[in-house]
């Protein structure tokens, strides 16, 4: 499966992928296969045999923060190809903006005979393993499968985490007021551009978060990102937020870079897929 996808990408991707190399080792973990697209943008492949499992999707999620991490400057596409996905990996891909391509044996052996007939040359003997060492501490990784997990149904989680890996003081804490202040500079910049505020399913009046005001927003952050996020990560102290214990207890500057570009790039797919964009 994997020489096929890497020999023959446009029968199994899209056009105009090219390879760059197979089996690209960070701190032990490696995706199946390395592309750039026509845009530049890199795109990490998984490859399984029969249906997709939860231990490929949580390690494939690892070797992406770490690739993301190690390799800032690049855009990060991430797909997964199996013979068969159950429902739930479906949504959960969708919902967040990641690939996925599903091919039954029979219609991934029909693409094959394709890839076949061009007479491809073997890839084993030409392309190495390249090996790196890992970027993240591993109680990192946790963390941040954790922020992947959370469901979007708007932006307020990603955003609230944003200012707070950002803004918060040397105990951890930032005001409420403070808060609703950032929120309500983001809709009203949002809206400035001409962009759609919010998935426009959940927020249905044009214009209707930027005309909020500070006091609407504290009410806003404590029931909505605050209740749902729980005291996991974050705590309502009443005119302060304040990390968690478990969290605070871990901070330091590469905690505080990793969560604020995990937060932006969830906010990026958000956005791509529900409002004119990031």
């Amino acid at each position: 499966m994997e020489e096929a996808i890497a020999n023959c990408p446009e029968l199994f991707i899209e056009p105009g992928l090219t390879l760059v190399r197979r089996q690209v080792v960070i701190n032990g973990r490696r995706p199946d296969v390395l592309f750039t697209d026509a845009f530049s943008r890199h795109l990490l492949v998984e490859i399984q045999r029969g249906r997709l499992d939860e231990e490929h999707l949580q390690r494939h999620f690892y070797y992406y923060f770490d690739y993301r991490s190690k390799y800032p400057s690049t855009h990060l596409r991430l797909m997964f190809i199996a013979n068969r996905l159950v429902p739930q990996h479906k949504l959960f891909l969708d919902d967040h903006g990641y690939e996925y391509r599903e091919y039954p044996e029979q219609e991934f052996e029909r693409r094959l005979s394709g890839c076949n007939a061009r007479g491809h040359e073997s890839l084993s003997d030409l392309v190495e393993p390249v090996t790196t060492p890992g970027v993240l501490a591993p109680s990192t990784y946790e963390l941040l499968f954790e922020i992947e997990k959370q469901p979007m149904t708007m932006s307020y989680k990603m955003l609230l985490l944003i200012y707070m890996a950002e803004l918060a003081d040397s105990e951890g804490r930032i005001s409420v007021r403070k808060l609703a202040e950032k929120f309500q500079e983001y809709f009203v910049l949002r809206s400035v551009q001409g962009k759609k505020e919010e998935n426009p399913n959940r927020v249905r009046v044009q214009n209707a978060l930027s005309r909020r005001s500070p006091q609407d927003w504290e009410r806003v952050i404590r029931d909505q990102p605050v209740h749902h996020l729980t005291e996991q990560f974050v705590i309502d102290e009443g005119t302060t937020i304040r990390w968690a214990p478990r969290i605070w207890a871990r901070w330091n500057e590469e905690l505080k870079r990793e969560i604020s570009f995990a937060c932006l790039d969830r906010l990026r797919r958000y956005f791509d897929k529900h409002a004119d964009g990031f």
